[in-house]
């Protein structure tokens, strides 16, 4: 919306600027008129390029809600039936008989993206089920960001991540390890939510896969490479 009234404020500023040099009685452009014209473009993009930046920031900030949201959800659910959603094993008959019942394990497995696979492999997607019918959450699964891309929970997705992670990423088969975020991007969440170690904590960065040859998320030493532009990476976050 921002870049469209700009678009209009500066489609009619130079219009108005050429009618004059359509005018017989008017030879040319002052040097004035020029800088004006010129003042004006400088502003116009410079206003355009803030407000998209401003509007990045604003759907990263919802990412952030989103996964609060969900942590609390998920701790107000345990509390109310005793499991984690997705793995309570009398979720058809205490909350909704169209949910799946988990093993009641402590362990939501799955891979977030399908139920295929063991008897207990839809808790992944069933942990939003369980949570939306239990109205803690508003939509079932998985819950899309403003960023694109989804949101799905794993336990242990990658080596040396221990317990429950939410996972911030594109669709990539069964799981969600998709190239969604730039690492700019990666760093501005991973520092408002932990640290900006991509390794360690409970907020890491890694790798996602893309359909493109495009720039890696991370360099060879394991720091964000923040030279790429494209969407690069994915987003793990403990719950």
């Amino acid at each position: 919306m921002i870049k469209d009234i700009l678009y209009r404020v500066l489609k009619m500023s130079l219009s108005f600027f050429f009618q004059r040099l359509k005018n017989k009685a008017f030879k040319a452009f002052s040097l004035v008129e020029l800088a004006i014209v010129l003042v004006i473009i400088g502003l116009l993009i410079g206003a355009v390029l803030k407000g998209q930046e401003l509007l990045e920031s604003a759907r990263l900030k919802t990412i952030i809600t989103q996964l609060n949201q969900y942590r609390l959800a998920t701790n107000t659910f345990v509390d109310r039936y005793g499991a984690l959603p997705g793995d309570y094993d009398k979720a058809s008959s205490y909350i909704s008989s169209s949910l799946k019942n988990g093993n009641n394990n402590g362990v939501i497995e799955g891979l977030g993206l399908s139920s295929s696979g063991g008897a207990a492999s839809h808790e992944a997607l069933s942990f939003w089920e369980h949570l939306a019918a239990a109205e803690l959450i508003p939509n079932g699964p998985p819950p899309p960001t403003k960023m694109g891309g989804v949101i799905t929970i794993a336990h242990a997705p990658l080596e040396g991540m221990q317990g429950h992670w939410f996972i911030i990423g594109n669709a990539n088969g069964a799981k969600n390890d998709g190239a969604l975020l730039t690492p700019l991007q990666c760093l501005s969440l991973a520092k408002k939510l932990d640290t900006e170690d991509p390794f360690s904590g409970n907020v890491q960065i890694r790798n996602g896969a893309q359909k493109s040859g495009k720039g890696q998320c991370l360099k060879a030493n394991k720091v964000l490479n923040t030279a790429t532009k494209d969407p690069a990476c994915v987003l793990y976050v403990k719950l």
